[in-house]
């Protein structure tokens, strides 16, 4: 059994971007990110897409794709979008990683390889570092599941996506994840 090779965010974060975009740091330990489908990144890119043009008309915060998190002392996340509210973005540096905190809100599109046990680990790291609302786009089932402290709420088919976070915000749920 092979030992595993520990390291801590600053040394994350010293590695080359180049080093660093195919894995996560969990708990010390590099994790391999899955490459994402032509359909994960479909819905990832329409969701964005959806975000940037309501950031536009409502300048609130701003979303971010594929952005290093710091969620935990030794645990680096990167969430397929993340959306950081009021002043938060000017608190990051644009060209350093990781962030230094969560998101306000995490999106992460579903992909069948990950289990249900990882993608609830994710859950729980984003809400305890202070991510508010983590919404799920699972394809494979056509839900949205919205996490917050309080609960799950799980969006399906005609019903849409809208976040007390992001007032006037409004998406088909059937749009991002079952209409392809």
């Amino acid at each position: 059994m092979g030992t595993k090779t520990m390291m801590t965010v600053e040394q994350f974060a010293q590695m080359h971007t180049a080093e660093t975009e195919d894995f996560e740091l969990v708990e010390g330990e590099l994790i391999p990110l899955s490459s994402g489908t032509p359909r994960h990144n479909i819905i990832c890119d329409l969701m964005g897409h959806l975000l940037w043009s309501y950031f536009r008309s409502n300048p609130v915060g701003k979303a971010v794709a594929e952005n290093d998190c710091q969620v935990a002392p030794e645990t680096v996340r990167r969430p397929d979008l993340s959306i950081f509210l009021g002043k938060r973005m000017q608190q990051i540096d644009l060209d350093t990683i990781p962030s230094p905190f969560a998101p306000d809100i995490a999106v992460e599109v579903l992909s069948p390889s990950e289990s249900a046990v990882d993608v609830r680990r994710k859950v729980r790291e984003y809400l305890l570092a202070g991510t508010q609302e983590v919404w799920l786009l699972d394809h494979t089932n056509g839900e949205v599941l919205v996490h917050t402290s309080a609960g799950i709420r799980v969006l399906q088919g005609p019903e849409f996506l809208e976040s007390p976070l992001l007032p006037g915000f409004k998406a088909g749920v059937a749009d991002l994840v079952t209409n392809f």
